[in-house]
């Protein structure tokens, strides 16, 4: 497959999997009467970081930590325009989104170096 169809291909998934699992999260929250934010930050991380190792052709690491970062900056983005008033006084769901996806990120590493070996493939 060429690698260009396979990075856009990857892209897609990953996109598709941040709605499904945002809106999948939130309504569990919902239905627990949970506080929804930080639920939905930290499962959409999760999830988006995941979904972009499994899906990326080649360099599966580089390319769940570009999400990372794309979603870093989309979630900062987001907890500023959809601001709630019990979210007024806190930064918390915005710090558990980035902690979820950096703990996904180390997580992939860890595996991808115990069963793959090279960090760059």
């Amino acid at each position: 497959m060429n690698q260009a169809l396979g990075f856009f291909i990857s892209i897609v998934i990953v996109i598709f999997v941040f709605v499904v699992s945002a809106t999948a999260a939130g309504l569990f929250a919902e239905t627990l009467g949970l506080w929804k934010k930080p639920i939905i930050g930290a499962v959409a991380a999760a999830c988006v970081v995941f979904s972009a190792y499994v899906s990326a052709p080649r360099y599966k690491l580089l390319s769940a930590a570009i999400w990372l970062i794309i979603g870093a900056i989309s979630a900062w983005v987001l907890s500023s325009i959809f601001m709630y008033a019990e979210d007024a006084v806190t930064s918390l769901p915005l710090y558990i989104t980035y902690t979820s996806g950096l703990v996904t990120l180390m997580a992939c590493t860890i595996w991808h170096k115990k069963h793959i070996g090279d960090v760059l493939r």
